[in-house]
């Protein structure tokens, strides 16, 4: 029910970075990404769309609640190792896809969807339009179909 992306330094990908390298050793690892990012009002801008909910970890920061929309920041030894923005598909905040949008410019960030690994422009409506198509819309809309065919592609595989 939740469509998930990931914000990434504009600068990092402008010098090469490539986000499939963020995929290669497992599960996705932004911190390469993040590694010389710096900026002085990032957790204030971060909290201009959602307030400031409950962690359950101490290197992490979120703000608004991890069963509906949430932003979750997550630092390592200070430095910022991912940043990542959860979109509750069943009853969509449409001012958070616009407010993520404004926050990625000010910030100079990139956003990538993390299902399909695509760097999506700094546009709502092609951010809506990469919700519409991800899975978790797909769930949401009809969820025994979804999970029919992932029980079909799970068989197929093995």
């Amino acid at each position: 029910w939740q469509f998930t992306i990931a914000l990434l330094p504009q600068d990092w990908l402008d010098a090469g970075g490539d986000v499939f390298s963020l995929f290669a050793d497992g599960p996705f690892d932004a911190s390469p990404a993040w590694w010389s990012y710096r900026h002085p009002q990032l957790e204030e801008i971060l909290g201009s769309a959602l307030s400031k909910g409950k962690s359950w970890h101490s290197d992490l920061t979120i703000w608004g609640n991890e069963q509906t929309d949430d932003i979750q920041l997550f630092r390592s030894k200070g430095r910022v190792d991912s940043i990542t923005v959860r979109f509750d598909l069943r009853q969509p905040n449409m001012a958070l896809f616009q407010q993520v949008i404004q926050i990625a410019q000010q910030l100079r960030l990139a956003i990538v969807t993390l299902e399909t690994m695509s760097i999506v422009p700094l546009d709502v409506l092609r951010l809506l339009r990469a919700a519409a198509e991800s899975r978790a819309a797909h769930f949401v809309l009809d969820p025994a179909s979804f999970l029919s065919q992932m029980e079909s592609a799970n068989t197929r595989a093995t």
